[in-house]
């Protein structure tokens, strides 16, 4: 194999192999944000918090002036299953059917949900979010 035909071959192999992480991770993302919705629409509060980043868990808390699993049950969020998912490097967002934003973000523990409740205003400014970190 000549010289030009390895360098051709190896990115070639590359993308497909970075492709299939990309699809594992946009599974991924679209499981985390629907459990983090059904549970809380469940009042399932461990579980909710469990999916979140302990940034916004934090944030929450300090927000509610509660415990993570009593705060994140009264969340006022809006739909269920993923519409559009949108995976990057290390953050994702899922836009769920007639529903809310959810932006995502990879940590060391697997993704989790950075702010949820999101909704769009007015051209320009950015989503307003029932919890964010």
């Amino acid at each position: 194999m000549s010289v030009w035909r390895l360098a051709l071959v190896f990115p070639i192999g590359l993308l497909a192999l970075t492709g299939c992480g990309r699809s594992g991770a946009r599974t991924t993302v679209t499981n985390v944000a629907e459990g983090f919705y059904a549970a809380v629409a469940q009042h399932d509060g461990a579980r909710a918090c469990a999916l979140l980043s302990p940034d916004t868990r934090k944030a929450l808390e300090q927000q509610e002036s509660a415990p993570c699993a009593r705060a994140v049950v009264h969340l006022d969020l809006s739909g269920s299953r993923a519409h559009i998912v949108r995976v990057y490097t290390t953050d994702a967002a899922v836009e769920l059917i007639r529903g809310d934003t959810v932006f995502l973000q990879e940590t060391t523990r697997g993704w989790r949900v950075d702010a949820a409740g999101c909704r769009p205003q007015a051209r320009g400014e950015p989503a307003d979010c029932e919890v964010a970190s």
